[in-house]
Order: C-alpha cells, then structure tokens, then sequence
C-alpha cells in the first residue's frame, strides 16, 4: 500500500501543477533596438556623400568649422551657405519651427543642423534649385533622383 501511494503523489502533483498554471513561463528577453539595415547603411552614405559635395562646392569644405563661414559680402552662412530668410522659410515648411534672424544665422553656421536641413530640402522635397551653380556642376538634381529610386 505504500508502494501505491508514492505512485499516485507525483501524478496528483502533476495533475494540481497544470491546473494551477505553475508551468514555467518562457524566458523573456530584451528587446535590442536592430541599428540601419545594410540598404539603408548604403543609402546613408549616398546621402552624407552628396551633402558633403554640396558643402565643398559651395564653402570650400564640409564638416564642423571654428570660424564662421560666410558668403557673398556676408549675406550667405555656413558651409550651405544660407541666406537667413532661406533658412527661416526652409525651417519653418520642415517643422514649423519659426526662427528669428539670428538664430537662422546660429542654425546656419551649425553644420550638422544646416547639414539634416539640406538634407530634408533635397531628398524630401526634391528641390535642388537653391544652389543653381553646385546643382549644375555637380549634376545634383540627377543624384538624388538616383538616390531616392534605391
């Protein structure tokens, strides 16, 4: 008889263990936040690359600078080389945003601001028609066409 009870204990635990859910829960786990894909890894660079064209074309070089940058008698800033109004006007169709004229010109000469708004009025908008020369010299219109196909 106690041969019988010993048998029965582990199947009446079994059998209360199911019905009272204390199966074991699976394991969770974090989860990671996956970084750029290699297309968008690609397109990325595409980008940086025609940004950083524009910016050479246009001030002479690309990147952060020390010094303001200035052009035509003072009147264009930054390595886009914005005239305030145009930054204001970009800024505030991009996010509504409204700037005054010296913080347009703070903005401007900031290149990584200057850089995303550059970015935005290319790519999003498609208008490369406010740098006519580096347009034309450096086929801009034709290369984000190209990179917005991909």
């Amino acid at each position: 008889m106690n041969i019988h009870r010993t048998a029965t204990l582990p199947l009446m635990l079994a059998a209360l263990c199911v019905g009272s859910g204390c199966a074991q829960k699976p394991v969770e786990t974090a989860v990671v936040p996956q970084g750029p894909t290699e297309h968008e890894a690609f397109v990325r660079a595409r980008k940086n690359e025609v940004l950083q064209s524009l910016a050479i074309c246009e001030s002479g070089s690309w990147g952060p600078h020390s010094n303001r940058i200035t052009g035509g008698r003072g009147t264009y800033h930054g390595r886009f080389q914005y005239t305030p109004r145009t930054y204001i006007t970009m800024q505030q169709r991009r996010d509504g945003t409204v700037l005054t004229t010296q913080e347009a010109i703070e903005a401007a000469q900031d290149y990584e601001k200057a850089a995303s708004l550059t970015e935005w009025v290319m790519f999003e908008q498609g208008e490369t028609w406010h740098w006519p020369l580096c347009n034309r010299k450096l086929g801009l219109t034709a290369k984000v066409k190209e990179i917005n196909a991909l």
